[in-house]
């Protein structure tokens, strides 16, 4: 296969060639093109040219060298453009262009290329980057530098030019009131036995969103430490690129009736950073810098007549020609994440939902709920999470023996520490007797239990006016040849004689009634005594189940419809067949869903 794809860029060169009126070659990665990586592409090819503006008729850029890099997947996807370095400042800084790495933003990695006409590939790409530096040079498309903003600021411009190396999340809903609203709490997360990393949250502290973040930490047995952060709400002087930045440089950009504050910031604090918020795109960004420890041993000067502040912006010495290290922060607030997810096309709900029993079923059912952009969870089971459960549970052996609403509590909280989860490690039935009014303060209740007569008493709850919000019920029936998915509106409740037969036998099951009596000893098994039955099935069919039932779960949570609905899932019926094991229809098909009438 590489073969192919060295043929076909050894085709697209000749035609390349005898295309255009430049000179073209190729040229070795180490040479003229070294600064490309030699990693990164397979070939480079070198241009010749120049830039002419057709409507004023004139030369911008009369020569000018152009590569073009491809990787081994060329013509799958697009080859990337450059200019050379040393033409740089025949360029300038201009709008999608890398002042450091000098390409020239072409396509978006989504765009879709005509892998069977390579040349043409390379033409238009060749066309459109230089109309992009035509536009630049002369002006056209400045405003550009505002939707690349974070692009720049977040490019070093040269050696000295520095990147804080640790990634900063932003956790700010709120625009801060004052200079001394942000903070930044520091954090480690270890890669490996060797490997480490730091990161930070930047917050304000007039909010409480930071709080479920050291409650996560803790729960870790982390530390993290904060520090202060000066904050700036206006400031101008850093439209565009270079973003470069002395101390000195700095200290212009904090506007007049701020300087006394930030002295007294700076002397005060160890670790000295300084935040703004800028606007882009109808969003708002948190960016900053975080300046170079400061050196006291300098020569003809006393230790103590010498302040950071002084020492650091002092043109008289030499801290202030240190350059900052600029940091942007990565948006970690629960609208931003919904917002990627769904995008404001979609109408975003907040729900809150109900689950009581964390096992199998419920577990996963979780899993697939929290899909529902972070609902607001209240998580019931008393039972711990055993080995012999981790196969078909959400959950695996790092949370043996731990209370199962907790477990998967701690685990949603990896995932977003501030996602609102509600825990009980009682019973059900004990929770619900003592938090009724928590009960009737959701929007939906999952009961997963396994147990059909504490379900059934809680459809009486329903009857009764006691439990006043629609309540799913989920069961799998043995090897989970069905399943079942009841759906009870409060306002259209079925007798229960018209779903139970006998007390016990659901009017829908998949397996013959009798059967459950007949074959006991089938449905039910033991490894060691009766505190170690279980139901047969495996975790295949449970996701099988599951992700059948799952839209029309969304479905009832997004329309509510008034009227209780009842679905049969109907699995493997290979396996009843084996196990001689009748059914209550000889008409069910495997791995279809029925909609039950009454």
């Amino acid at each position: 296969m590489t073969d192919v794809f060295k043929e076909i860029r050894s085709d697209t060169y000749i035609q390349l060639k005898n295309s255009l009126d430049d000179e073209v070659s190729k040229v070795s990665k180490t040479g003229n093109a070294a600064f490309l990586g030699s990693e990164r592409f397979c070939e480079v090819w070198q241009i010749e040219t120049g830039l002419y503006d057709d409507e004023a008729s004139v030369w911008l850029v009369e020569e000018l060298t152009m590569y073009v890099a491809l990787g081994i997947q060329f013509p799958l996807e697009p080859a990337k453009i450059f200019y050379s370095k040393r033409d740089f400042e025949k360029i300038g800084h201009i709008p999608h262009t890398s002042f450091f790495s000098n390409d020239v933003c072409v396509f978006d990695e989504f765009v879709l290329v005509d892998e069977n006409n390579p040349k043409g590939i390379v033409l238009e790409q060749l066309k459109k980057a230089k109309e992009t530096l035509i536009q630049g040079i002369k002006g056209k498309n400045e405003g550009d530098f505002n939707d690349e903003f974070l692009a720049y600021w977040n490019t070093s411009g040269n050696s000295k030019d520095k990147l804080l190396s640790e990634t900063i999340y932003c956790l700010v809903d709120k625009k801060p009131e004052s200079f001394d609203s942000l903070s930044l709490l520091t954090y480690s997360t270890k890669l490996s036995k060797k490997e480490e990393v730091s990161s930070g949250i930047l917050f304000n502290k007039e909010e409480d969103l930071i709080t479920p973040y050291e409650e996560y930490f803790e729960n870790l047995g982390q530390s993290p430490k904060e520090y202060n952060v000066f904050y700036i709400d206006n400031i101008k002087g850093v439209e565009h690129p270079p973003f470069s930045l002395t101390c000195y440089d700095t200290l212009n950009l904090i506007a007049p009736d701020k300087q006394k504050s930030f002295k007294e910031y700076f002397n005060k604090n160890n670790e000295r950073l300084v935040a703004f918020s800028k606007v882009l795109n109808g969003t708002t960004y948190f960016l900053g810098w975080h300046y170079p420890k400061v050196d006291f041993k300098i020569k003809g000067f006393r230790k103590n007549g010498l302040t950071p502040f002084r020492l650091t912006f002092q043109k008289t010495l030499p801290g202030h020609a240190k350059y900052v290290k600029r940091f942007a922060t990565e948006i970690l607030t629960e609208n931003r994440l919904i917002k990627r997810t769904a995008s404001d096309a979609q109408e975003q709900v907040d729900y809150k939902l109900l689950v009581a029993g964390i096992g199998s079923v419920g577990s996963n059912l979780v899993g697939l709920l929290n899909n529902l952009n972070n609902p607001e969870f209240t998580l019931v089971d008393n039972d711990k999470l055993s080995s012999e459960n981790i196969k078909r549970h959400l959950l695996g052996f790092n949370y043996l023996n731990q209370n199962k609403a907790v477990a998967v509590r701690n685990n949603l909280k990896q995932k977003l520490p501030s996602q609102k989860i509600h825990i009980s490690e009682t019973s059900v039935f004990d929770y619900y007797n003592n938090n009724k009014d928590w009960f009737n303060q959701q929007d939906f209740i999952f009961l997963c239990l396994g147990k059909l007569n504490l379900e059934k008493w809680f459809i009486k709850e329903l009857a009764d006016g006691n439990l006043e919000k629609p309540t799913f019920i989920l069961w799998v029936e043995p090897y989970l040849i069905g399943g079942q998915l009841l759906y009870f509106h409060p306002d259209n409740l079925p007798h229960l004689n018209d779903l139970f037969h006998d007390i016990y036998k659901y009017k829908f099951a998949i397996i013959e009634h009798e059967e459950f009596e007949r074959k006991r000893d089938l449905f039910v098994l033991k490894e060691s005594g009766c505190q170690t039955t279980y139901s047969p099935y495996s975790s295949t069919h449970l996701s099988l189940f599951l992700t059948s039932t799952y839209p029309k779960i969304i479905e009832i949570i997004e329309n509510k419809p008034a009227e209780s609905l009842f679905f049969s899932w109907i699995g493997d019926l290979s396996i009843a067949d084996k196990l001689d094991i009748k059914l209550r229809s000889n008409s069910f098909e495997s791995y279809t869903l029925i909609h039950n009438q009454i």
